[in-house]
């Protein structure tokens, strides 16, 4: 999993690889996590010689949208989620930009773009392409998958802040990009829960706990949230159950 506050970058590939072209049901704290999921932003690895062995080009990023979630990652990181008021706009907009409907892959002027989860992603992607024809100038861009982080920390300011519906707007937009990001779902149950919606948060730890290969960690994360909800609705022993 790529790692939001290293180095990011493009993946310019050619022909070499043949291509066609937070919470838990309580009070938010001011210091957000960090996220862990898949959803982040391609980063230079220690993969990046195997990489470039295989035909790569690893070049800047040059994309406003994951710099400016990366800026706000590493203030939040700094000074706690009060900060990203400082980049609310530019969140924002970074969240704006996200295709409707959401789609990784476009082409453009003979480029083909693809959003990825990490840089193996990238490289899966472009070796699952066919090969273009002799002479062909196909030209393959590799980028991140900003929006599931942004909408992540807008979410959490917005729960900090106690203005929970802004939050469940942001977050429902960073899940289109980032279906099975826990912290996510857990960050939306924790809106569900300031507005009371206690249903809805069930319906949410139940979304969670049926991500594949769920960590240990999650799953009790999304257990908890069960039982909170369980508790609400005075269903006491399925909430007994889901925190034992």
């Amino acid at each position: 999993m790529a790692n939001l506050g290293r180095s990011l970058a493009s993946l310019a590939l050619g022909a070499a690889l043949g291509v066609a072209g937070a919470a838990l049901a309580q009070p938010v704290t001011s210091e957000a996590p960090k996220p862990q999921f898949a959803q982040t932003i391609p980063d230079v690895s220690s993969d990046e010689t195997l990489f470039a062995g295989a035909g790569v080009q690893v070049t800047a990023t040059g994309d406003p949208d994951e710099d400016a979630t990366l800026s706000a990652e590493r203030d939040a990181e700094d000074h706690g989620i009060l900060v990203i008021k400082d980049h609310e706009t530019a969140l924002l907009k970074v969240v704006a930009d996200m295709p409707n409907p959401f789609v990784r892959q476009s082409a453009s002027g003979g480029e083909l773009l693809y959003r990825a989860d990490s840089m193996r992603g990238c490289i899966a992607f472009a070796a699952s392409q066919p090969r273009p024809a002799q002479g062909s100038s196909g030209h393959f861009v590799c980028r991140g998958n900003p929006y599931p982080t942004a909408a992540f920390y807008l979410g959490s300011y917005y729960n900090e802040i106690r203005q929970p519906e802004q939050a469940l707007a942001v977050l429902d937009l960073g899940l289109v990009a980032g279906p099975n990001s826990p912290i996510l779902i857990a960050e939306r149950d924790a809106a569900l829960a300031s507005l009371q919606r206690w249903d809805d948060e069930l319906a949410g730890s139940a979304r969670g706990l049926a991500i594949a290969n769920l960590s240990p960690k999650d799953h009790a994360l999304m257990l908890r949230n069960r039982g909170y909800a369980l508790t609400e609705l005075k269903r006491l022993d399925e909430a007994q159950q889901a925190y034992e």
